[in-house]
């Protein structure tokens, strides 16, 4: 006769259950100290953490038609108005102009730090990226690090953090003496109206530099031009649109930092001077007096209240220069951005005098 099996359910205790949920806590608690953390990240000067995603709508650069003045990529075909992008940028100066430099941001533009050259040997900025995001010493998220290092711009890249190229400006005026070269009022950097706060402080916190590298004659060939280097007389200035314009979030987010930001007045911004670290985060926020002065100097920009004052001098012939395009992250309205995407209207416009004719009929 087979043996009757038989199975005892095993009773379940108030005990048991307590443990259950008192793991469950455990792990739900976990879970929440982790998205914490994870917040911490991209709440702590998120510039050093977070790739904004900026992408270029437009980009134009123009000079005054009929002045003598015109504009080119490779010094060979020239023209008032120039439409710059990845494909006039990296592919069709691959037979004009072989041994250019041009940078884009084909993911979007992601912050970096720069004051520009450091000397009048230097044709490109210095430029800084936080390597590596912030970093924490025995995981305390109070005291969030980072090191930096130096971009280097050794070929052409679709794929940069920024946007760089050279252009050749020829000014055709018949006179020993140079003229000026100035930014005009068309000169803007522009988002969409309908974007909120924080893709506005985005677009407040965009850079433009020029660096002058140097001049041959008009009747040179366009070799000669493209392989102009400074010399030693290297000119650089930063451009700083919107430069006293706050969102009412970026002066909230300022007032965290002990900053007082006020709209409608220009803000200090302390840029990267060098790499290295580490930098703890809450010593790198421009207007903070916990700044790290071994890290970040002042820099020295111009806004549309320096349009009547020249940027350089421009001889009669060919002037090569290099323009730059990219989010200051130092800048105080990038602190804590966080983008999903946002498109920029960017237009560089230049106008000159004719400094040389009026000094000659003087």
């Amino acid at each position: 006769m087979a043996k009757k099996v038989t199975t005892k359910k095993k009773q379940t205790t108030f005990s048991d259950k307590k443990k259950k949920i008192d793991i469950n806590n455990i792990k739900g608690s976990m879970f929440v100290i982790l998205c914490l953390g994870v917040l911490l990240i991209f709440a702590t000067y998120a510039w050093f953490s977070t790739s904004l995603n900026v992408r270029i709508k437009t980009f134009n650069m123009v000079v005054t038609k009929n002045s003598g003045l015109t504009i080119s990529f490779d010094a060979i075909n020239y023209d008032t108005a120039l439409e710059i992008s990845a494909n006039a940028l990296l592919n069709d100066l691959k037979n004009t102009y072989p041994n250019h430099m041009s940078q884009w941001a084909t993911n979007g533009l992601t912050p970096v730090s720069s004051n520009g050259i450091t000397n009048h040997n230097s044709p490109a900025f210095n430029i800084f990226v936080a390597d590596g995001g912030v970093k924490y010493f025995k995981r305390d998220k109070s005291r969030g690090f980072v090191t930096t290092k130096q971009l280097q711009e050794t070929k052409p890249k679709q794929f940069s953090y920024y946007i760089a190229f050279d252009v050749f400006l020829k000014n055709e005026t018949d006179s020993p003496i140079s003229d000026n070269l100035y930014l005009d009022g068309d000169t803007s950097v522009t988002i969409g109206d309908e974007e909120n706060d924080e893709m506005k402080g985005l677009a407040n916190s965009v850079r433009i530099g020029i660096v002058k590298i140097g001049s041959t004659s008009l009747d040179a060939p366009a070799a000669t031009a493209q392989n102009l280097s400074c010399n030693n007389n290297c000119e650089s200035i930063i451009y700083e649109p919107n430069s006293t314009n706050h969102t009412a979030l970026s002066i909230e987010r300022a007032q965290k930092y002990g900053v007082n930001l006020v709209d409608g007045q220009k803000f200090p911004t302390y840029a990267f001077s060098r790499a290295g670290g580490p930098i703890y985060v809450e010593n790198s926020v421009s207007g903070s007096p916990n700044l790290d002065a071994n890290y970040f100097t002042l820099q020295n920009t111009v806004t549309e209240a320096n349009f009547e004052e020249p940027l350089f001098d421009i001889p009669n012939g060919v002037t090569k220069a290099r323009i730059y395009l990219w989010i200051e992250g130092q800048d105080i309205d990038s602190l804590e951005t966080d983008s999903t995407g946002a498109d920029l209207s960017i237009s560089l416009s230049l106008v000159k005098d004719q400094a040389g004719h009026l000094d000659e009929n003087e």
